[in-house]
Order: structure tokens, then C-alpha cells, then sequence
């Protein structure tokens, strides 16, 4: 008897086990780093897939749960500079506002407060403040929350079609930004800009086509993009000038969104997936930033795995 109630015990333990996402099997051999991450993969204790931050090591493959909760969602994770924090984005207050919390998940601390809402957190290098996206007084302009006062800067004022997905320079003058700026017949879509920090001016790259998620090397000489002048989207690479673009082949069946680079520039991690809006069902995976390799798979299965960064 005693040992039917034990084995119903742990069964029933293991019915409730959180549900994270799978880790490709065999794992890609000779990675090494940790990457964030935001999945929607459901689960006993998440039924209405929400959103929520994840870890993946990639020596081993072994993902990580950093948050968890029925009832909001935890979205884009970014590591700080030196590794031990992550900022991202929750709705647990209600509407989407800014968090930080320590790198194993504890420590949850609320940056911002306000009625609207507030996205895309990136740290300036010296970890005292973060750039973000809000629709607090706009469609959504750029801003500066510096965490000891959590005082607020505003840095672009009613830019047109919006101001979006902020990425700050390694030497953190510059911010590059998306915003719905490009003409195409009767659409605006997204090109890439660049914020001077000191001046507070900006300038345009110029593309064949609409992008956005801008990401900038290590080094600071070069900035990873999307690229949407075709379906599916590809991964581009540019001067820092906008000059010598080029696209990385990741897969030309899937979609390829979200790039970060590796701390050492070698690698780009992404998000791929066979459709964009309808059916998605992204995965996370690497590429030489070169071009050299085909890409290869982080995770598979169920639930979408999106915004990867990898840790400083």
C-alpha cells in the first residue's frame, strides 16, 4: 500500500513538473555560453501559454525556467554587461512595464510604472540605466530609465512610425532602432536607424527592403538585422555605415528573426520558423556570422522560442 501511494505521489509530481522547452536531441557538440530566452510553451502550469524566460546552456543543452505564472507574461530577456542581471519585460502589474531581476531568476525588481506600455529593454554598458520602447505619449518613441532614481529621459519625440526595438552601441553612443519609416506603394515598413546619443540626431540605412530587430557585433563595426525584402525573412549584415550589406543562407524554407551575436562575433543566434503570423512555431538555432555553415538547431518541439541573447 505504502508503495502505491509513493508511486502515485510521484506521478502526480510529475503531471505538475514545469514544461520547458526541448533542447534539440543530439545536441550540437563544441558551443559553449548561455543564451535567454522567452517561450509560450503550455503546459500543466501554464495552460494559456503565456510567455516566459528561459535559459539554455549550450554545452549541454539543458534548459532553465527563470520565471513562471498562470496569468501574465515575461518577454525579452537581455542580459546586463557583466552576466549577473537580466532586464525584461512582464505584465504581472497589469500593463507591460520593466523588470530586472538577478541571473538564476530571484531578486524580481519593478524599473518603470506607468499606465502605458513599455517594451524592448537593452542596458547602457555601465548598467546604470536602460534604453526602452514606450507608448506612453506616442505610437511608441525611445526612452532612458536610470534604476537608481528610475527617473526617466525621453529621446525621440513623436518619430514618425514609430520608434522601436532599441540596440545600444558596445561603446554605448549610439542606439540603432526599427522604425516604419520606408515607403513600398502603399505601405510603410520597417528600416533601421541610428540614434546619436549625444546629439540626438538620427540617420536611416539605406535597404532593398523593410527591417528591423537591429543587433550590433561586439566590436561595434558591424550591425546584424532582418531583412524582409522577401518571404521568408533572412538574416543581413552590415558596416556599422550601413555600407557592404550582405545576407547570412540560415534555411530558405524558414523564417529568420531576432539575431544576437555571440560575445566573440562568430556566431549569430536566432529564431527561425516555417511561417511568420499564421502556423508559427519558432525555434531557436546559431549560425556562423560568416555564413560558412548552415544553421543549426537549439530546440524543437512545441511552443514558440523567440528573442534569444546571448549572455555577456
Amino acid at each position: 500500500m505504502r508503495a502505491l501511494f509513493v508511486l502515485l505521489l510521484a506521478a502526480g509530481a510529475s503531471a505538475q513538473a514545469p514544461s520547458v522547452p526541448s533542447a534539440v536531441t543530439p545536441f550540437p557538440a563544441g558551443l559553449s555560453g548561455v543564451i535567454a530566452f522567452m517561450s509560450d510553451r503550455a503546459g500543466p502550469e501554464n495552460p494559456s501559454a503565456r510567455n516566459h524566460i528561459f535559459t539554455i546552456d549550450l554545452a549541454t543543452g539543458r534548459v532553465s525556467q527563470l520565471t513562471s505564472g498562470r496569468n501574465h507574461h515575461d518577454q525579452h530577456p537581455k542580459w546586463s554587461p557583466d552576466g549577473r542581471r537580466i532586464a525584461f519585460v512582464s505584465s504581472r502589474g497589469g500593463n507591460f512595464d520593466l523588470y530586472v531581476m538577478d541571473a538564476d531568476g530571484t531578486n524580481v525588481t519593478r524599473i518603470t510604472d506607468h499606465p502605458a506600455n513599455d517594451f524592448d529593454p537593452i542596458w547602457m554598458p555601465d548598467m546604470q540605466s536602460l534604453i526602452f520602447s514606450s507608448e506612453r505619449d506616442s505610437r511608441s518613441d525611445l526612452y532612458r530609465v536610470w534604476l537608481k532614481d528610475k527617473k526617466v529621459d525621453r529621446l525621440t519625440h513623436h518619430f514618425v512610425g514609430r520608434a522601436i526595438m532599441p540596440n545600444v552601441s558596445p561603446d554605448g553612443k549610439l542606439v540603432a532602432f526599427a522604425a516604419q519609416t520606408l515607403q513600398r506603394l502603399q505601405f510603410w515598413e520597417f528600416q533601421v536607424h541610428v540614434l546619436d546619443l549625444a546629439t540626438g540626431k538620427t540617420r536611416a540605412l539605406d535597404n532593398s527592403g523593410g527591417a528591423c530587430w537591429p543587433s550590433w557585433s561586439p566590436d561595434g563595426r558591424s550591425i546584424a538585422n532582418v531583412l524582409l525584402a522577401k518571404e521568408p525573412s533572412t538574416i543581413q549584415i552590415r558596416n556599422a555605415n550601413g555600407g557592404a550589406a550582405r545576407e547570412i543562407a540560415a534555411d530558405p524554407k524558414l523564417w529568420s528573426y531576432y539575431p544576437d551575436f555571440s560575445k566573440d562575433g562568430t556566431l549569430i543566434a536566432l529564431s527561425v520558423s516555417p511561417q511568420h503570423h499564421d502556423g508559427e512555431d519558432w525555434d531557436l538555432a546559431i549560425v556562423p556570422a560568416d555564413g560558412s555553415r548552415p544553421l543549426q538547431k537549439l530546440t524543437s518541439g512545441p511552443g514558440n522560442d523567440r528573442l534569444p541573447d546571448w549572455k555577456p
